[in-house]
């Protein structure tokens, strides 16, 4: 992490800052300067996801060699447009980007995203530099350059070259690399996890990862905060911003460039300087961010902490139809330092009335593969109640014996009634796909192994010890 400068980081700043972002973000007219309609192009791809995207703001296209795209009217030049417009979107050679903004700034714009590269990340330091000075002296705040660009789903606005649109959802997600925008994109389509925002930053002349956590914490539709970061280069201003964030929303960080050769990978691919992981890692701790190290991670913690309350200790309770994925669940409990106590006598006593005596009620509870709606339902009821367990994972695997679904509308329906969190871990592929679908629309979170759902269930503990919420072990 590197020194900057010793600025004030506060709740002021925060106020400030999220009405500089909110004008880039949630513009209420943009200019795509460079717009084409060879959707092969970036310039094409990017204005035909614009136009399709459903915005209801006014939509500028800026192109010198052809009248219309789209069937839009387009204009010549940025001073040919009629109006100010407040985001101008900058697909051009890198050469005359300083002078577009120029124009830009005679629009009034208050922001810009810098689609294009040669800038940094190549060598070109001098060309960035004359850039961010311009847009500084027209009070233009800059996304980019070497950017994917940014999808807003409330205002049904995407700026993006992806073809993977993104679905509404809760989770705000940043990152320092396009191509893992939109390969992140396409894995959470299929799996239906919303985003509130999708912002890429590409090479962070201007605009950084604490200024869009600014904005993001102000945010009403963003409950957690997801990021894919390369390098820090403010690393004081994101410890700050990250604190005063955190008191309110969840934030999960993915840090790559740990390694000597994705350090250097790092600096060649965005211009950032990766830093010492060791030093990484107290910062991260210090700012009170939950780091992962996978795609899947960032995704997992998110889903448990957007759907499921926060829990007031350590203790989890498991129950399951076949007992060897319990002693997995149980194994990856121990390893993050989550207690997985032996039930009470009360407690004990209470499930035997609901199951064989084949089963075992110690913790994990085994219920055997034949274990339906009503085991689910009445299991989960009594160790729930239990005060002394603070969070319940639920087991399932199809053994040929009862099917997904109703063991899933029993998690579901016994969720509600708790303010606890309750986590799944159903394992196959085929036979599970209905019971993993109830699962979701009852915003219980569904795993595929025992060590996501448990890593899932300890970024639940993170963010309850960060808020106070876990008083014992």
């Amino acid at each position: 992490m590197h020194d900057d400068d010793p600025n004030q980081y506060d709740d002021e700043f925060i106020k400030t800052t999220y009405q500089q972002m909110k004008k880039l973000i949630e513009p209420k007219s943009v200019a795509i300067i460079g717009a084409s309609d060879k959707i092969d192009k970036v310039g094409g791809a990017l204005t035909r996801n614009a136009m399709n995207s459903g915005y209801e703001g006014k939509i500028y296209l800026v192109n010198p060699k052809v009248s219309k795209i789209f069937g839009e009217k387009t204009y010549p030049t940025v001073d040919d447009i009629p109006e100010e417009f407040d985001l101008a979107e900058i697909v051009v050679p890198a050469k005359i980007v300083p002078e577009i903004l120029e124009q830009v700034g005679r629009k009034k714009a208050s922001g810009a995203i810098i689609i294009s590269s040669g800038f940094a990340e190549t060598g070109n330091k001098i060309l960035q530099e004359e850039a961010v000075n311009v847009a500084s002296k027209n009070k233009i705040r800059l996304i980019g350059p070497n950017c994917f660009g940014i999808i807003n789903t409330e205002a049904n606005l995407d700026l993006t070259f992806t073809f993977t649109s993104a679905l509404k959802g809760s989770i705000a997600f940043i990152s320092q690399s396009g191509a893992m925008c939109c390969g992140t994109l396409d894995w959470a389509y299929n799996r239906e996890i919303g985003f509130s925002k999708f912002i890429n930053l590409g090479n962070e002349c201007d605009v950084d990862v604490a200024d869009i956590l600014a904005y993001l914490s102000m945010d009403p539709q963003t409950k957690v905060i997801g990021i894919y970061m390369e390098g820090i280069k403010k690393g004081r201003k994101l410890i700050e911003i990250g604190n005063l964030v955190t008191k309110n929303k969840p934030i999960v960080v993915l840090k790559s460039g740990s390694s000597e050769a994705g350090a250097r990978a790092s600096l060649s691919h965005t211009g950032s300087i990766a830093g010492s992981n060791e030093i990484v890692d107290v910062g991260l701790k210090q700012a009170n961010m939950f780091r992962v190290y996978d795609v899947e991670d960032i995704f997992d913690a998110s889903l448990a902490l957007a759907n499921q309350p926060l829990p007031n200790g350590k203790k989890v309770g498991i129950i399951s139809n076949a007992g060897g994925l319990a002693v997995m669940v149980s194994d990856w409990c121990s390893i993050l330092d989550l207690k997985v106590p032996i039930f009470s006598s009360e407690t004990q006593q209470n499930i035997k009335k609901f199951l064989s005596p084949i089963a075992s009620f110690t913790n994990p509870v085994d219920m055997t593969g034949g274990a339906d709606y009503e085991c689910y339902k009445n299991v989960l009821d009594v160790i729930l109640n239990d005060p002394l367990i603070h969070c319940a994972i639920c087991i399932f695997v199809s053994q040929g014996l009862v099917t997904a679904a109703n063991p899933a509308r029993a998690i579901v329906e016994v969720s509600k009634k708790y303010d606890k969190p309750v986590l799944a871990f159903w394992m196959g592929e085929r036979s599970i796909k209905e019971g993993i679908e109830v699962l979701k629309r009852g915003n219980v979170p569904a795993y595929p192994s025992s060590s996501r759902v448990a890593k899932s269930a300890y970024a639940l503990f993170y963010y309850a010890k960060i808020r106070g919420n876990i008083k014992t072990s």
